[in-house]
């Protein structure tokens, strides 16, 4: 890993999962930190941790889905630090159901989050990071589900796919304003953290938690896949250490989880063959 001694790394997200070890890998590189999550608790352990280290570090507790309150968080960063080199939008949720039977509500949580979130930070922070005309990165947090299909969580699927091609845009118009800002997109197969325990931060008043679907035999099972897949999945710090690799060699698709690269290019096969979506077998 690079020397980060004068950098400065955003991060939204930053309080668990990929997003706390992103911040602990980069303060461990001297970077100056500015740090944002709607988990109030466990994001300031993490800024009690990293200033007991020497490391210099605001945060921000809010909800990516706020527009006026992402505007704040790059505000506050900029006029702390005055730059930022990296800006990790990588805050992110799961649900699970079938399309046909799945509260509406839970679509317009997931997007709002996983898609609505990431076009806040761009509005944010690039523009200010194209101002500073420095070198600098905007790292979003997709998933391996925005580059394969499957059956069990329709919503994140489309949130994924919808944030990977969101990145590969930005990307092409900050090339086409001869910005100096480089987009880079990360996409994680299932890597141990505690995205299955998400729900935990929803609002309660953007749902009805009484909803008896979340009863059902259909729920249930779906969820528990995601559950189970938890514990299985790559160790949070083998992802990161690819995050950084990919970043620092200006990598744009990051790929965690390179036993995935035959499906990828089997999907692409399959989409000129016109062949009808598989299904998994679990």
């Amino acid at each position: 890993m690079q020397d980060y001694d004068t950098k400065v790394v955003a991060i939204t997200g930053a309080a668990n999962g990929l997003g706390k070890e992103i911040a602990r890998r980069f303060a461990g590189a001297g970077a100056t930190l500015a740090l944002a999550d709607i988990d109030a608790e466990n994001l300031e352990a993490l800024r009690v941790e990293l200033v007991g280290n020497g490391v210099e570090v605001i945060t921000s507790t809010f909800d990516v889905r706020s527009v006026d309150d992402m505007e704040e968080f790059a505000r506050r960063t900029f006029a702390a630090y005055g730059a930022v080199d990296i800006f990790f939008n990588n805050a992110g949720v799961i649900s699970v159901g079938t399309i046909w039977e799945q509260p509406l509500a839970d679509w317009d949580w997931l997007l709002d989050v996983n898609v609505k979130g990431v076009v806040h930070g761009i509005k944010a922070f690039v523009p200010r990071m194209i101002a500073q005309d420095t070198a600098c990165h905007v790292v979003t947090t997709s998933s391996i589900a925005g580059l394969l299909t499957v059956e069990n969580s329709p919503a994140y699927v489309a949130s994924k796919f919808a944030s990977l091609s969101l990145t590969e845009v930005l990307d092409l118009q900050l090339q086409g304003v001869g910005a100096k800002v480089t987009a880079h997109v990360v996409c994680p197969a299932v890597v141990q953290t505690d995205l299955d325990n998400c729900l935990r931060h929803r609002d309660p008043s953007s749902y009805d938690a009484d909803d008896p679907y979340y009863r059902t035999e259909d729920y249930l099972a779906r969820f528990a896949v995601v559950t189970r897949s938890m514990p299985a999945g790559l160790p949070v710090g083998d992802a990161v250490d690819v995050i950084v690799e990919g970043i620092e060699n200006g990598t744009f698709y990051i790929l965690t989880h390179p036993m995935y690269n035959p499906a990828i290019t089997g999907r692409t096969a399959a989409i000129v063959a016109g062949v009808r979506p598989a299904l998994v077998t679990r």
